[in-house]
């Protein structure tokens, strides 16, 4: 998808956007409905998004870089592979606690346009994986901690948070993010 130019018009649309597709499904939402969210005419919507897919996509698009954005920002600022796995485990959770529309837009677009490399979420997807394998390794290298198949345990650690975002209790725990973590790299040392 080619990204669309970012103008305080067009957030304004993707914020009325985000607030329609969270609270209703994809189909009940109609381009007029966003229009009149966002306090725009449909011409001025329709400059910056030809259809709902369109509008749709550039939403989940939106998302991907400012969960990145987080999850990097989390990381670098903790110090040690544990506090920062711990760090972006509470950015993810916070992230989706703060859109939980976020979740069933990412599903959507996977549905629509599969796992391919092109596909809007799977950059981000990439980025998290490969930031979670790169803090296991420098656990390893720092004598923090160890696992012995950091790719499992990475699918395990954002499996389980994301079983966490969408079935665990609220509000959330004390200390949830510091739980899962720990429960990878020290209780059951899956890897």
């Amino acid at each position: 998808m080619a990204r669309c130019r970012i103008t305080d018009a067009a957030e304004k649309v993707l914020d009325a956007a985000a607030q329609l597709f969270g609270t209703q499904r994809f189909h009940e939402v109609r381009m007029e409905d966003v229009a009149v969210e966002a306090g725009v005419g449909k011409g001025t919507l329709y400059r910056y998004f030809k259809d709902k897919d369109e509008l749709f996509l550039a939403l989940v698009d939106r998302a991907s870089e400012q969960f990145t954005g987080r999850c990097l920002e989390a990381a670098a600022q903790a110090t040690g592979a544990r506090a920062r796995l711990v760090a972006v485990a509470q950015a993810i959770i916070s992230f989706f606690d703060e859109q939980p529309h976020i979740l069933e837009l990412i599903q959507r677009a996977e549905l629509q346009r599969g796992l391919a490399p092109g596909v809007v979420w799977q950059t981000a997807r990439n980025q998290l994986f490969r930031l979670v394998l790169d803090l296991f390794n420098e656990g390893k290298a720092r004598g923090e901690f160890a696992v012995r198949d950091p790719e499992m345990a990475m699918m395990l650690l954002l499996g389980g948070l994301r079983t966490v975002i969408r079935f665990g209790p609220r509000p959330r725990p004390e200390g949830l993010s510091e739980r899962a973590v720990d429960a990878l790299v020290q209780g059951g040392n899956l890897g």
